[in-house]
C-alpha cells in the first residue's frame, strides 16, 4: 500500500505520518489498514536512508510517548499507547535490511504464490557440511579457525544484503515478473541460515 499523505482529522493538514500531526499536535485515529511505510512517513521502497529514518522516528517517539498524555482523557492515553507500539513495531522492522526485506516482499507478494522454502542449488548441502565444521570446531575450541568461519558466514550474509535493493528496483521495473519476488524469497531464505550459523559462532573476545 503506498503512502497516500492523507489528511489530519482535525485541521486537515497534510499528515508525514498516519499517526500524527505535526501542524496542530494532534493524534490520529489509528487506520484498520496500513504499513508500516505509512506509519514512518515513507514511500513504499526498500531504499531508506538510515538517518532519516532515526530522525523521523525519535520525532514521532517524542509527540506519541504515553508519558506526555498522563491527564489527557482515557480514550487518549489508549490512542497514544497503541501509537506508540505500532511506532516501536516499524521502526524496529523498517531499521534493519533483512527484516525491511522480508516485510516489503510480503507487502508486495500478496497476489502471488511464492516457494517459502526455496534455496539456491546446493546451498542446502553446504549448509550441513559447515554445521559439521562448526561442530568439530566448537568442540575442539580453536579461536582462529571460528574466528576465520564467522567472518566468511558474515561476508556471505552482507553479499546477500547486498543483493536486495537491485533486486527490488528491479522489481519496480518489471512488476510482472513473479520470478524477480521468488528469488528475493530465496535469498531471505539462504540468509536465514547464514544467520543461524553465526548465532552459534561465540564472539570474538
Amino acid at each position: 500500500m503506498a503512502f497516500d499523505q492523507p489528511a489530519c482529522h482535525t485541521c486537515e493538514s497534510t499528515l508525514v505520518s498516519r499517526l500524527f500531526c505535526f501542524s496542530c499536535n494532534a493524534l490520529q485515529p489509528v487506520p484498520r489498514e496500513m504499513d508500516f511505510f505509512e506509519v514512518l512517513g515513507f514511500p513504499v521502497s526498500f531504499e531508506l536512508e538510515s538517518t532519516d529514518l532515526e530522525e523521523r522516528y525519535q520525532e514521532l517517539s517524542l509527540e506519541l510517548h504515553p508519558d506526555f498524555y498522563g491527564l489527557a482523557p482515557e480514550a487518549e492515553k489508549l490512542l497514544s499507547e497503541t501509537a506508540s507500539a505500532i511506532l516501536n513495531t516499524a521502526y524496529k522492522t523498517l531499521r534493519e535490511p533483512t527484516l525491511r526485506a522480508g516485510y516489503l516482499l510480503h507487502l508486495q507478494a500478496t497476489k502471488q504464490k511464492l516457494d517459502e522454502r526455496s534455496l539456491p542449488e546446493g546451498f542446502l548441502a553446504e549448509m550441513f557440511f559447515l554445521q559439521e565444521e562448526l561442530d568439530e570446531l566448537l568442540g575442539s575450541g580453536n579461536a582462529v579457525d571460528l574466528s576465520a568461519m564467522r567472518e566468511d558466514m558474515q561476508n556471505r550474509k552482507k553479499d546477500i544484503e547486498a543483493d536486495y535493493a537491485p533486486l527490488f528496483k528491479k522489481h519496480e521495473e518489471q512488476p510482472e515478473d513473479s520470478g524477480i519476488l521468488q528469488q528475493l524469497q530465496t535469498h531471505l531464505n539462504a540468509e536465514r541460515y547464514l544467520r543461524r550459523l553465526l548465532e552459534r559462532i561465540p564472539a570474538a573476545d
